[in-house]
């Protein structure tokens, strides 16, 4: 028999690879779901469906996938459910579904609301509906086991604010047939809201107890929220970081008695290290010592891991890059080495663009893009735009690492031709700039530059035009605070941009000037659909000789971003020839409530006020201002909010429009 077993072992798999292989592959029929809905329910379970028909129908294989039809509908909303299966021969598995009513979330009511409101309640309740089943709040479909962890939601949130004795269940599901809907009843209890009281620390040092507990401070006797604690722990792990103690062990337990919450510190600080080697890897493009001289300035220090974060944040900004990240390593006689793994990103790009605007009319551009040109991390930009408005090309170079600092020095130049209503200008120059984010809120900007200027008019007199040919070189300084949201679509947040201009005008006359200009905005949100946004601008430029400044260098306003009853640069003084003069001193404020209709569709209403002043003097009085209110509609894409708004004049001067439609994209400061 032992001379033969590997013959029949060899018999009987080939039988069963046979046999295997001549199975018939099972048909699946369902019926009692209409075709639309039953092939966005067969695709939802197609892998499972496919492993079920590899074999011949069977009664385990038909109770599977009735199941798995079951499981869906559910999840659909269809609570009442009933799914059953037949084998009627001819190797098929027929699913009989009968779904019922299709039920939504209605309305969440709780015994007391404690510290939420409606809204609030109702989102954190959907909130593992809404996330895991890809759904929104409006159209959540009743899923019973969601109902409990609803609940579990809606007292986590109110722990993560500060009740951590708050007790939330399910008190209740009331059904609403005729309009479908399930009503949730919730009992609700928040119980006292904790402050923090001094944190106990073990292990830890009297020299360092004397160093964290002033930084402390500030958040004992402040609400326990998830935030504030996040705050406590983030100054005590912070510090051992920024002292070099690397490989620091921290750990931190909550105590929430009689309102007071303590959080328990047991730190094993370890051994504090210093910077040995800086080893860079990955790159094949670009040089080493260009990617390294981010990290130089942690080298024989002790290492700060919040300094070593920001290093690699600005090497990332630097978009050369498409991952980049740093491991510490210990080293021999507590020294460690720095470990920077790169992985370069396609840095050349052109694109094309195409727009339209109000003022501009139609825009077409091109632009070509090398963020890590021939490899040393330098930035360059050339493009070239056409409007109806006339023409821009520049090109630019730009440093981001200047002189061993995170200072970016960019070196421009550029020839502009633009068509104004009363003027035509003609401009080619250079510039050179030194910019400083020293911080995540505030940038500093230094710039020189020089440009040659030709203007002509038709309309305009010589006097009100000023020089037509002349030579303007020019020194600045600009600071920027911006603690908004988001740059492209903000929510909330204050913004405020300061410039100073000292500068020369050479040519058909000569004189020197000084411009300054300040810019502001504030947005904050009430609920989830309502924002509101103020803003303020004010500038003004004092010439040595008045009548020697050109039309160009003077200051407008009007528009989509200051009084909207007026076209782009409208307001304010005229020409005899009813042209826009500009003038020497200007300001703007404006006031608007925004409401999301259905995102990304805005709704705005608007109040805007302001003027332009022909004597430098008249700047700071506020006098003789013109008033708009208006209306618009806006869609945020992720360039920016497209804008369509109506300005109507409040208060109407003779020659002044009844009122303006704005067509731009972006957002105004």
């Amino acid at each position: 028999m032992t001379l033969y077993q590997p013959w029949l072992l060899l018999a009987f798999s080939t039988l069963f690879a046979t046999l295997s292989f001549t199975t018939r592959a099972a048909e699946i029929r369902i019926n009692g779901i209409p075709l639309d809905k039953r092939k966005e329910l067969v695709a939802k379970v197609k892998p499972r469906l496919d492993f079920i028909k590899q074999r011949e129908a069977s009664s385990w294989r038909a109770d599977d996938a009735a199941f798995f039809f079951k499981r869906l509908l559910i999840r659909a909303g269809h609570a009442d459910a009933e799914v059953d299966w037949k084998l009627p021969g001819g190797n098929v598995i027929e699913i009989n579904a009968r779904p019922g009513l299709r039920y939504r979330y209605g309305e969440i009511r709780a015994n007391r609301m404690g510290p939420l409101t409606t809204e609030l309640l109702r989102n954190y309740f959907l909130q593992p509906l809404v996330e895991t089943e890809v759904t929104t709040a409006k159209r959540a479909p009743y899923v019973e086991e969601y109902s409990q962890k609803g609940a579990t939601n809606v007292e986590n949130f109110l722990k993560s604010q500060g009740y951590w004795q708050a007790k939330v269940s399910l008190a209740g599901e009331e059904y609403d047939r005729t309009r479908k809907q399930v009503i949730i009843k919730l009992n609700l209890t928040e119980g006292l809201k904790f402050t923090i009281t001094q944190p106990i620390f073990q292990g830890i040092s009297d020299e360092d107890l004397r160093v964290i507990h002033p930084q402390l401070s500030a958040l004992i006797g402040q609400t326990a929220d998830s935030s504030n604690l996040s705050e406590v722990n983030a100054i005590v792990e912070n510090y051992y970081r920024e002292k070099g103690y690397h490989f620091a062990k921290i750990f931190v337990d909550a105590r929430h008695e009689a309102g007071l919450t303590t959080l328990i510190f047991d730190i094993n600080r370890g051994s504090r290290y210093k910077v040995d080697d800086i080893i860079i890897t990955g790159n094949q493009k670009t040089h080493t010592k260009r990617i390294r001289r981010y990290f130089d300035g942690l080298k024989d220090i002790h290492f700060d891991q919040n300094t070593a974060d920001k290093a690699l944040t600005n090497l990332l900004a630097s978009g050369a890059f498409r991952s980049a990240t740093l491991s510490a390593k210990p080293a021999p006689k507590g020294m460690l080495d720095l470990q920077i793994d790169v992985s370069e990103a396609e840095a050349r790009s052109f694109k094309t663009y195409v727009g339209m605007g109000s003022f501009e009319g139609f825009i077409l551009g091109s632009s070509y893009t090398d963020l890590n040109l021939a490899g040393k991390l330098l930035k360059f930009n050339a493009r070239g735009e056409f409007s109806g408005r006339g023409f821009l090309g520049e090109a630019s170079l730009s440093e981001p690492h200047f002189a061993g600092e995170p200072i970016q020095l960019n070196l421009r130049t550029f020839l502009v031709q633009r068509l104004y209503d009363g003027y035509d200008k003609t401009e080619g120059g250079i510039e050179a700039s030194l910019t400083a984010k020293y911080h995540q809120h505030y940038r500093s900007r230094l710039y020189l530059g020089a440009s040659q200027v030709n203007t002509s008019s038709s309309s305009l007199t010589d006097n009100e035009l000023g020089p037509k040919s002349y030579t303007n070189t020019r020194i600045g300084f600009e600071q920027t605070v911006d603690f908004r949201d988001d740059k492209i679509l903000p929510s909330k947040g204050f913004y405020a941009k300061g410039a100073y201009e000292l500068g020369t005008v050479n040519g058909d006359s000569s004189t020197t000037y000084q411009k300054a200009n300040f810019d502001s905005s504030y947005r904050f949100t009430l609920g989830e659909n309502n924002l509101f946004v103020s803003r303020f601008s004010t500038g003004a430029v004092i010439a040595a000789d008045v009548e020697d400044l050109p039309i160009d260098l003077r200051l407008f306003s009007g528009g989509p971003d200051s009084v909207r009853s007026f076209e782009q640069r409208q307001l304010g003084p005229r020409s005899l020839s009813d042209d826009p003069l500009g003038g020497k001193a200007h300001w703007n404020a404006s006031v608007e409530y925004i409401r999301t209709i259905s995102d990304p569709i805005k709704g705005v209403i608007f109040f805007d006020m302001g003027q332009v002043y022909d004597d430098a003097s008249d700047w700071g009085s506020f006098s003789d201002p013109s008033y708009a209110i208006g209306l618009g509609a806006r869609i945020d894409l992720p360039i920016g909010p497209v804008r369509l708004e109506y300005g109507y004049n409040l208060n109407r001067k003779d020659g002044e429009p009844s009122g303006t439609i704005h067509f731009s994209i972006g957002t105004s400061f």
